[in-house]
């Protein structure tokens, strides 16, 4: 069999009765991302940040930093009303008793005995024998405080600058000073045959016969302050008195300063 073929008046006829569709129109400003336009150029897309997931506990961080903040504040307040407390109790202390340092003074010093000898007569040394005493007085100006003294290593020292000797040192048995009291401690010292060049054997010698030797003497000792029988406080302490003329110890006592805590110089 022949196939029809579909005539042209046919065609026509199934065309017209299709809707024609109106053509797409871009928008303005549309640019073709695969296929641009000639002269202008593409910039890379930027990939866009990666969202990260909110914490699952937030409460729990903000429970953790708000107990930090009250553990601290507790600290500070702690701290602040211990502070508050030393010092009101160091007001209440030094207003009831008013304490006041301890006075010493180097009232006298005696020379028994000053001697030089020499092995030779050449050799341009000479040997030291001599015994002193040294009285140191001590006084307490409270009237409500007591002053607690250990043993002290006191030392004696004669001269100056270049020409000084030391005499040796001889331990003193502590005490105790009650309030408004006033003490007395004598300090012996002996050196046998102590080496000392000839100028120093010489001026020691003229400087003595004519009391202008110079005296020094110091201690290492503890002194401890305390209310009624009670200690309250005790620290390590250097006592220097002197530094004067045997001539002016004849008419007046040195005085002395105190050293506590390596750097803190008091004067008595």
């Amino acid at each position: 069999m022949e196939q029809k073929q579909p005539t042209i008046a046919g065609d026509e006829e199934i065309a017209a009765e299709k809707p024609l569709r109106p053509a797409f129109q871009k928008p303005p400003g549309f640019g073709d991302q695969q296929n641009p336009p000639p002269g202008t150029t593409t910039l890379p897309r930027r990939l866009p940040r990666p969202i990260h997931p909110a914490s699952l506990y937030p409460d729990e961080k903000k429970r953790r930093c708000s107990f930090f903040r009250f553990f601290c504040c507790c600290v500070f307040i702690f701290v602040a009303v211990i502070l508050l407390l030393i010092l009101i109790a160091v007001a209440v202390f030094f207003l009831w008793y008013s304490p006041k340092l301890p006075v010493v003074r180097l009232a006298s010093f005696k020379v028994s005995n000053f001697n030089f000898s020499s092995a030779t007569s050449d050799d341009g040394w000479s040997f030291l024998t001599a015994d002193t005493t040294a009285v140191l007085d001590f006084r307490n100006p409270n009237g409500k405080l007591r002053f607690y003294y250990g043993d002290a290593d006191v030392a004696v020292i004669l001269g100056e600058k270049d020409f000084e000797t030391n005499l040796g040192s001889t331990e003193v048995k502590g005490f105790v000073e009650k309030p408004g009291n006033r003490t007395a401690v004598i300090v012996p010292t002996r050196v046998r045959k102590r080496q000392v060049d000839d100028p120093t054997a010489k001026r020691l010698r003229t400087e003595l016969k004519s009391k202008k030797l110079l005296v020094r003497v110091t201690a290492k000792t503890k002194v401890g302050l305390g209310v009624g029988s009670r200690k309250i406080v005790t620290v390590g302490v250097s006592i220097r008195c002197g530094g004067v003329r045997l001539q002016t110890l004849d008419s007046q006592m040195a005085k002395c300063t105190i050293k506590m805590l390596k750097w803190i110089i008091l004067r008595s």
